[in-house]
């Protein structure tokens, strides 16, 4: 019988910086994978790059991560938005706000090499494993592992992705929404730099995000990362450099000569709401909680967020003697992280219908509105501030 402060199930990009800062606060931590770290760390296994907001940035910060990251982190200075064949765009500015960047765009391996070159007395990693069983009672949660150890904590997290099965164990109900569109997730060399400006371009079947890169390390060619989403009915397999380098640079010619890298990753699109993100003894965190569509970049970000809430309330608790997993503790946590997660759950699938409507005038007005919008910067501010994550 082993016994914790938390366990926490699930050690991606939102569950590893989670164990980490719990164990950074003084609380014991078990963390469950059923993938070895090895295979985590793998470039192969994730091939996409992540917009790590301002906030986000600072959160890495915090915890002495970022200074590992730093060298992999092309900085956003600004963000372009406009639909395909409009002059009219929004144009955001980091100066308009402050000296520092939007943001940065990191492959996902790096964040995952720091994330896992952090290891810490209080937390004790257990994978490859996973929970065979799980009992919760009003006082203790209780795991059982494939590998026959129990763990036994006063509180369960939830970080184990979209599919959760600990979410399964509760009431929890969740409402999904399949997009029917693939997201092609892929890294261009280009002629011409991007000027650490990243791009928002919709179009009628799906939007395209281009996200500046450092320049190649091997031959310091400037690179770009897209995520470019389509109906799944198209057939991405079935387009060779050719096809994808004609189709790209007659939405995008601004970069001139570009060239695709032979990797690529296709991942489905979908939404996923949960009715609450606590259950008895158990809190959900990251994809367990919200599934966003990729079109402002949030995802990972907000499960961040998920985790910087939790690990401060339960850091006081702690040091205040209070029970890890008392239904007042999660609630305070559910209430505090209710408007960010519906907010950014209605304003990225509202976007995605929004651009869907090919209707002239509907196209017509979203695109006047990009121009009147453009001008009024307390808007821009404000809208800048909640995409970094510093509102």
């Amino acid at each position: 019988m082993h016994n914790f402060d938390v366990i926490v199930v699930g050690a991606g990009l939102v569950g590893r910086l989670f164990a980490i800062g719990l164990a950074k606060r003084g609380l014991t931590v078990a963390s469950i994978d059923h993938e070895a770290p090895d295979a985590l760390l793998n470039a192969a296994h994730d091939g996409r790059t992540t917009a790590v907001t301002l906030g986000s940035k600072r959160l890495f910060d915090s915890y002495g991560l970022w200074d590992a990251i730093a060298p992999y982190a092309q900085p956003i200075h600004q963000i372009r938005v406009f639909e395909s064949g409009s002059p009219w765009t929004l144009d955001y500015d980091a100066k308009d706000i402050s000296n520092d960047p939007m943001g940065y765009i990191v492959e996902n391996t790096p964040i995952r090499e720091s994330l896992y070159a952090q290891t810490h007395d209080l937390l004790t990693v257990f994978s490859p494993d996973s929970v065979q069983s799980l009992n919760r009672t009003d006082d203790r949660a209780t795991v059982v592992l494939t590998s026959g150890k129990t763990l036994n904590a006063p509180l369960i997290i939830a970080a184990d992705g979209r599919h959760s099965k600990l979410r399964k164990h509760t009431s929890i109900t969740i409402k999904t929404n399949d997009y029917d569109q693939n997201a092609l997730v892929a890294h261009i060399h280009h002629e011409k730099p991007h000027n650490d400006t990243a791009f928002e371009i919709f179009q009628k079947d799906g939007p395209l995000a281009v996200l500046p890169l450092l320049p190649d390390a091997a031959t310091g060619q400037y690179k770009s990362g897209l995520v470019w989403c389509k109906p799944r009915a198209f057939d991405w397999a079935a387009h060779d450099d050719k096809s994808l380098n004609g189709m790209f640079e007659k939405i995008f010619p601004y970069y001139g000569a570009i060239t695709f890298l032979p990797k690529r990753w296709i991942y489905p699109l979908s939404y996923t709401k949960v009715s609450s993100m606590i259950d008895n003894r158990m809190a959900l965190i990251g994809d367990a909680a919200h599934v966003v569509h990729p079109i402002a970049g949030q995802g990972v970000n907000l499960g961040w967020r998920d985790a910087a809430i939790l690990i401060d309330e339960l850091a006081k608790a702690k040091s205040q003697g209070i029970d890890l997993g008392c239904p007042f503790l999660l609630k305070r946590y559910d209430g505090q992280r209710k408007f960010d997660r519906l907010s950014v759950l209605w304003a990225t699938d509202g976007i995605s219908h929004l651009y869907h409507s090919q209707l002239p005038p509907v196209r017509f007005a979203r695109n006047a509105a990009f121009a009147v919008l453009n001008h009024i910067k307390p808007f821009k501010r404000a809208v800048m501030r909640r995409a970094m994550g510093i509102s």
